[in-house]
């Protein structure tokens, strides 16, 4: 005799938490929804590359000056940080510009690798040193 009264408390939990879902996405292309979606695309990319991340937050202040290990780090995270790139350019901005298409305002996103890494925790020098290295991959794809 349980079984069926809780069948009905299901159903109310089940309503309950898909309104929810509906109450926490703003109104498509307004200010509210363009920071919404931006951290929702930047939340699933963080997630899927956290470890990248962490490797780049912990050297980060270490640049200028590294020890031996941290310069061996360094040199083992060119190749992360090189996919890190790639990836965002392949995943999350197709998605950014999926939603610039939607709205048709493409200056309210303004998607930038190095803020997302700001927005991670990590520092100016290892950003530089990215944008450095990425600078120096397209040179020796372009010669």
């Amino acid at each position: 005799m349980r079984a069926p009264a809780m069948r009905p408390i299901a159903l109310v939990l089940a309503m309950c938490s898909m309104a929810a879902a509906c109450v926490t996405q703003p109104e498509p292309c307004t200010p509210e929804w363009v920071e919404w979606k931006t951290d929702r695309v930047l939340d699933k990319f963080a997630d899927a590359h956290r470890g990248t991340v962490r490797d780049l937050r912990e050297v980060s202040g270490r640049i200028e000056n590294p020890s031996v290990l941290t310069a061996i780090r360094i040199a083992s995270l060119a190749a992360d940080s090189h996919d890190l790139v790639r990836d965002f350019n392949e995943i999350v901005m197709p998605e950014l510009n999926d939603a610039i298409a939607q709205c048709g305002r493409p200056q309210e996103f303004v998607p930038a690798f190095t803020g997302f890494l700001r927005r991670e925790g990590v520092g100016e020098d290892v950003i530089d040193w990215i944008e450095a290295f990425g600078v120096f991959l397209e040179m020796q794809q372009t010669s």
